[in-house]
Formats: C-alpha cells, structure tokens, sequence
C-alpha cells in the first residue's frame, strides 16, 4: 500500500515488474506531489551512500521509477570533524568560546 498526497493505492510488489507494470508505476508515482516527486530526484545520487536511505531506492524507490533508483548501494565512510566544523556544515558556526573548549580538549590528540 503506497499512500502520498495524491491518494492511496494498493497493489501486489509482483505488479510493478516489468514493461506491464509501467501503468501502475505511474499510477504511483502520481501519488506524490511535484514537488515531492522533484526532491526525491535531487536527492537520487546521495541516497545509495546513505545508509539509513540506502535500503529504501531498491525496495520502495525502485519499484516506482526503476530507471532512477535501482542502482546497487555504495556506502561511503564519512570524515570525521570536530565539532565546530561538523556545527559549521549546519549553519551553526562556534563562537569563540566553545572553539576555545575545543581547542583545549582536542589539545593533545594535535600532537
């Protein structure tokens, strides 16, 4: 059962296969909203180095637009940064105290 702004439908996983399917493809694929639809593709390259997404482009994802979304995981090992600069990537730079605090815990792993 895929529910999304535009209705529900409710459907067997076998029905999406295949050249038959194509019409129930995009009678899901209408369920979404444009915009939806346009950020699901704009996240398309990032979800199969995401774990925690990674699974949903084959199961869910997948079944709707194959030819966007079926490609294998490739999860990538992320870069570990201190915190005010992982802070920073979100918007929310340190101020010069907490950089201090930083500077001064993270002082001997420097050496």
């Amino acid at each position: 059962m895929l529910t999304g702004a535009n209705g529900t439908l409710s459907a067997p996983i076998s029905g999406f296969a295949g050249p038959p399917g194509a019409p129930l493809r995009a009678r899901a694929a209408g369920l979404v909203s444009p915009g939806m639809r346009d950020t699901l593709f704009a996240l398309a390259p990032l979800l199969p180095a995401v774990a925690e997404f990674g699974s949903y482009t084959a199961d869910f994802l997948g079944l709707v637009w194959p030819e966007r979304f079926s490609g294998a995981q490739k999860l990538r090992r992320g870069v570990r940064k201190p915190g005010c600069d992982f802070d920073a990537t979100f918007g929310y730079p340190c101020d010069a105290e907490a950089r201090h605090r930083e500077e001064k815990h993270f002082a001997d792993e420097a050496r």
